[in-house]
């Protein structure tokens, strides 16, 4: 827990060497047609796949694509359009992660995603909160509830080390309130995540997962159990998966071909590098 002005968050960071993400799409919503999205990336935890490497932590995702708040993108499926100049969390097939504005040159050449998601600018930029997020009107960080822009608020950044950190709270707060907390969790770059009191959900475990199982840091007084993902749910969501122990090894899929339109599944394998062949030397 995290305390900023008074106000108590739960922050928790995954580490890019020792985890990977993946990115899940709701029951209900992005809207899709029936059998559209494979099972790694459906509305519940994949655990024949995702069990393989193993569960550390789950969490929501943004907001519905009502909210006309960005794109997203998985297994090579468009179900929004991607928007310029909105944040975008960007996945490829190893889990390793982008995070920037969705604009030429993101998120790089040599980053292959399986998995985009958007949600509205940038909240935090070069470890301050944006002129937007400071902005006096706090309506265009989402459609509050009954009118009130304090809410219940989640949102999700980069340290300068490249690790995801999620960042939320059950108290009513502004969206300044939250591109501070992202800043004093260590965020760089951040984006708001969904809001309300009903949809910050966060989830996570002292041991790797392999199968169904509880997740007893959460988000105090949050209006759900996380252990709802292992079964399914009607928002999209993350799952973080642990990386291999050996340094030599790593969990992938296949990639992307061309996007044609047509799901193309990501089960996971793992791969190993193999070690160098020793040279004998006289001696």
């Amino acid at each position: 827990m995290i305390n900023v002005a008074g106000v108590t968050f739960r922050a928790i960071r995954l580490r890019a060497r020792t985890t990977l993400l993946r990115w899940h799409v709701g029951s209900v919503d992005p809207p899709t047609h029936a059998g559209q999205i494979p099972p790694d990336a459906a509305s519940a935890v994949n655990w024949p796949n995702e069990g393989l490497a193993g569960v550390v932590a789950v969490f929501n995702g943004g907001f519905k694509v009502a909210a006309h708040a960005g794109g997203s993108m998985v297994d090579g499926v468009t179900l929004s359009p991607m928007v310029p100049g909105d944040m975008t969390l960007a996945i490829d097939a190893a889990g390793h992660w982008k995070m920037g504005v969705w604009a030429p040159g993101f998120p790089g050449a040599h980053f292959h995603p399986i998995a985009l998601r958007q949600n509205l600018g940038p909240m935090v930029a070069n470890g301050r909160p944006t002129a937007a997020a400071l902005s006096s009107n706090e309506y265009i960080w989402g459609d509050p509830l009954k009118n009130s822009p304090h809410q219940p608020r989640s949102a999700l950044g980069v340290d300068a080390r490249g690790n995801l950190i999620y960042v939320a709270t059950m108290w009513g707060i502004s969206p300044t309130f939250m591109a501070r907390a992202l800043v004093a969790a260590g965020a760089v770059e951040g984006m708001e995540l969904d809001i309300n009191p009903y949809w910050p959900v966060v989830g996570a475990s002292f041991r790797v997962l392999h199968a169904p199982g509880t997740y007893p840091v959460q988000i105090p007084y949050s209006e759900h159990n996380p252990s709802m993902f292992n079964t399914g749910w009607e928002r999209d969501f993350f799952v973080a998966l642990a990386e291999p122990n050996s340094w030599s090894c790593q969990w992938t899929s296949r990639g992307l071909g061309h996007l044609t339109g047509v799901a193309q599944p990501q089960p996971l394998r793992e791969v190993c590098a193999r070690a160098a062949p020793v040279t004998p030397s006289a001696g």
